[in-house]
């Protein structure tokens, strides 16, 4: 076992010159990165920055594999270009503070440990450990140095490139200034865009494009998830499909209650206070303009715009996206349908309906449940008789915060393959 500050040369611990340092962690979705850096200890090359989007360095000295609740780093020392000069190891959570981690420990070679667990506070990114040259040779030092600010502190400390939407570093060190060799630029969006590239790869579809259209629930019953942020917080993670598997990187975004309305697409330009611009709370009039004035109670006053009012009406929006579907379409469109439920056996009828009259077009619906409510027919989509091929899927989540982007993105995207097989088998798309 390594203590922090502790050190000693590679051979003492292998005789190996290939170290394979597995990383154990709970929950699954901490990320696990290996930074190749030069002798300034700054990014070079990002290249040499392995982590799930980029699983292996071009000679493979660097290599990334990741299990349920481990992760595994090879570094080969003899295959590393000479200007890398060491090779740190780190983990990060998107929102999570690691001391909430019930394990995060490295196993190098199968000989020695090194246990971050104990030595955790509210830091969202620490650097386990590092792999360094000293004069012919090379050592291993335990180092469990945090940052709060996460990955994006980590990669300013590291001399990367990061955008205004990561955040601000918050570590407990100076942060370097960035490179101008470093061009490593990973801000929220950008992560995220790679974890549905993940995904995306894992289900053999990495190079499909298709439209895809963001529909929200916006009737009375989702009130407190709009007061709460909720709401926003879908919008910001589910974006991230369309700007990764979206033909032009923008998402048709829709909100519907008792009717429904269609607003500005989603860009990652438009991502912040997107919903307090757009539909603050339910019942709020979408496209009011500010008037400059207070009301009694406080408040700006807005005028104008239209409410879509506080029903659940699924099959307004439905029929409303069919309207504009082409008789014939040569790129898939993904729709991704939030909705908390409430859909009586009326409205059960009336969706099947549609889903029967929508089969032999190129449209998936990917429902998503938020809340445990009822959700009538959406529980039901593959017992729906008449259709010409399977056309939606469903799952629900009781709190969407508790589910890791990746989980999010695996399920959002888990039943689309299938639908484009059978889609182009039935010759609805070419």
């Amino acid at each position: 076992m390594m203590k922090p500050g502790e050190k000693r040369p590679v051979a003492d611990v292998t005789t190996s010159r290939e170290i394979r340092l597995s990383v154990s962690h709970s929950p699954a979705d901490v990320d696990i990165a290996a930074f190749g850096l030069n002798a300034d200890r700054k990014i070079g090359d990002d290249r040499y920055v392995v982590l799930f989007s980029n699983e292996r360095s071009p000679e493979g000295a660097l290599t990334f594999s990741k299990g349920s609740n481990s992760t595994t780093i090879t570094v080969n020392l003899d295959r590393l270009p000479s200007d890398i000069h060491r090779v740190s190891i780190t983990a990060t959570h998107d929102h999570l503070m690691l001391r909430q981690a019930s394990v995060l420990s490295v196993d190098v070679s199968g000989s020695m440990t090194i246990d971050a667990k104990p030595l955790l506070g509210d830091e969202k990114a620490v650097v386990l450990l590092d792999l360094y040259r000293h004069g012919s040779d090379w050592r291993i030092g335990a180092v469990i140095q945090g940052f709060n600010g996460g990955l994006a502190a980590l990669v300013q400390h590291f001399g990367g490139d990061v955008e205004d939407d990561a955040g601000p570093s918050s570590s407990g060190t100076d942060v370097a200034p960035s490179s101008p060799q470093a061009p490593v630029t990973l801000g929220k969006v950008d992560l995220r865009k790679q974890k549905v590239g993940v995904s995306l790869k894992k289900l053999g579809i990495e190079h499909e494009k298709a439209e895809v259209t963001f529909v929200m629930d916006g009737s009375g019953s989702m009130a407190a998830l709009y007061a709460n942020g909720t709401v926003q917080e879908t919008v910001e993670r589910s974006a991230p499909v369309a700007l990764r598997l979206d033909d032009d990187g923008s998402m048709d975004t829709w909100f519907y209650a008792s009717s429904c309305a269609q607003v500005e697409a989603l860009t990652d330009h438009n991502l912040e206070g997107f919903v307090e611009r757009t539909l603050p709370r339910p019942g709020a009039r979408i496209g009011a303009s500010e008037t400059g004035k207070k009301g009694f109670f406080g408040g700006a006053i807005k005028s104008g715009g239209a409410s879509i009012g506080y029903g659940n009406n699924e099959p307004v929006v439905m029929r409303a996206i069919l309207e504009s579907e082409p008789e014939h379409r040569r790129i898939p469109r993904l729709v991704i349908f939030v909705t908390d439920g409430g859909i009586d056996r009326t409205t059960s009828s009336v969706i099947k309906d549609l889903l029967r009259e929508s089969s032999a077009k190129g449209i998936f619906w990917q429902f998503v449940g938020v809340g445990n409510a009822n959700y009538g027919v959406l529980r039901e989509l593959d017992t729906v008789d008449g259709r010409v091929i399977d056309n939606a899927g469903f799952f629900s989540v009781d709190d969407l915060s508790k589910i890791s982007d990746d989980d999010l993105y695996d399920r959002i995207l888990s039943e689309f393959p299938a639908w484009l097989r059978a889609a182009r088998s039935a010759g609805i798309l070419p």
